[in-house]
């Protein structure tokens, strides 16, 4: 039989031909058909596949050829096979890859999730993060048929469609619309990471900006605190205190006002510990879970471990309550704001601090709010964004501008803030 690579020699010289015509040329020869075509291409398909396979090939005491096959399941990642013969092993090698392509090309989003979320866990200590991926799974994608199609299938054309679906269905702000597509963007990593495919086309998709809702940023009088209403809150929280109505609870007064000292997160404040002081610092590198209900060694922010700063006022708050736990007996080498061995209830301070708003006669606000207070506070008074940016274990310094920086006058003194530098650069 004639081989492929005379095929040149046999074809006329003219260049002009297409390829229905070299195709019609050579099942008109007598001497090379079709089949001898498509068998020198399964040749040579057969003999690629053979060169790429990654273990050693060779021939044992035994007579056998042996080689390996990657095996998760077994304990060195291998599955050994042996043959009587070469070409037997070589059919083995070209079955196996064949079969491993065929299950490759069913492999859904849907199929991959689950071994994705496990792969994640391993790079995440934060428990919450990867509750909220699956409830994310839930709402955006379980059930729906973008992930019910073969991810070798996963074109940019049906992803860009998906995409921009999502946005508009949804009314999706920026924000939302990449934490939503985080998922699917890294289980299509994790499959090209697999083999599954060589390259993600999502990555290739653009979205118009335009296209996301504006989030307007709130007015600051629902965000902040202004400082008559800190001096309003301070007085509810001091009286509370000494009244020891709550006994259980007679130190969350003291939390209520750290919150303003330190912009710690509820969190934080529940699992704060005496041995966390260092100097005139606090080592802030525990929280309390309020989802799992224990308190765990890592932060929310997952940056890591930071040291705040603790003002007079936060060192006299943390005296005060040692003295009244000395007083009533109480451990005083455990949680800082606790009368028990165990932190402070979240639910507990979360409520206090918004009942404590109702009796000072203020629009009730979230302990978050006093977050925001006490970065808008230093942001006011001059103190580096970098600084700040660390003190509160925030990304970045756009996260701490953009979400956390609010004016807290009253609005009369804004605009008379106004009126009088206009009008000063006006003379």
């Amino acid at each position: 039989m004639a081989e492929t690579n005379t095929l040149q020699q046999m074809m006329p010289s003219s260049a002009s031909f297409c390829q229905e015509d070299m195709l019609r040329f050579v099942l008109e020869r007598d001497n090379l058909t079709l089949d001898d075509v498509l068998f020198d291409m399964k040749k040579a398909e057969r003999k690629k596949i053979i060169a790429s396979h990654p273990y050693k090939i060779f021939q044992g005491k035994d007579g056998r050829w042996h080689t390996c096959f990657k095996d998760d399941s077994k304990k060195d990642g291998r599955r050994h096979i042996a043959k009587t013969t070469l070409d037997d092993l070589h059919d083995a090698i070209v079955e196996h890859y064949g079969n491993e392509e065929d299950q490759n090309n069913r492999i859904t989003t849907e199929k991959l999730y689950p071994d994705w979320l496990e792969y994640k866990k391993l790079h995440t200590n934060s428990e919450a993060y990867i509750n909220r991926i699956e409830t994310e799974w839930k709402k955006y994608y379980k059930g729906t048929s973008i992930v019910k199609v073969p991810i070798v299938d996963l074109d940019k054309l049906t992803l860009d469609i998906w995409a921009h679906s999502l946005i508009k269905d949804n009314n999706m702000t920026k924000k939302q619309y990449y934490n939503t597509t985080m998922i699917l963007r890294q289980v299509l990593h994790y499959a090209v990471d697999k083999r599954i495919i060589s390259e993600s086309e999502f990555d290739r998709v653009r979205v118009d900006v335009k296209l996301f809702r504006k989030k307007p940023k709130p007015p600051s009088e629902t965000q902040v605190f202004t400082s008559e209403e800190v001096d309003k809150l301070h007085a509810v929280a001091w009286e509370a205190f000494h009244s020891r109505r709550n006994r259980k609870h007679q130190l969350i007064p003291l939390a209520v006002m750290f919150f303003f000292q330190t912009g710690m997160r509820i969190s934080e404040i529940c699992a704060v510990r005496y041995g966390d002081i260092e100097g005139n610092e606090l080592h802030v590198q525990r929280m309390y879970d309020d989802y799992e209900k224990r308190v765990k060694d890592d932060t929310k922010g997952r940056f890591g471990d930071r040291f705040v700063p603790l003002t007079d006022t936060a060192m006299m708050l943390i005296d005060t309550a040692r003295e009244r736990q000395q007083e009533e007996g109480v451990s005083d080498s455990g949680y800082i704001f606790s009368m028990t061995d165990d932190p402070l209830y979240y639910d507990e301070l979360r409520r206090t601090f918004e009942k404590y708003c109702n009796k000072a006669g203020i629009a009730p606000r979230s302990s978050h709010k006093s977050r925001k207070t006490v970065i808008s506070t230093l942001i006011d008074n001059g103190v580096n964004i970098n600084t700040i940016r660390e003190m509160m274990g925030q990304k970045d310094e756009r996260t701490t501008y953009e979400n956390y920086c609010f004016d807290r006058k009253e609005k009369a003194a804004r605009y008379q803030l106004i009126s009088n530098s206009l009008s000063r650069s006006a003379g």
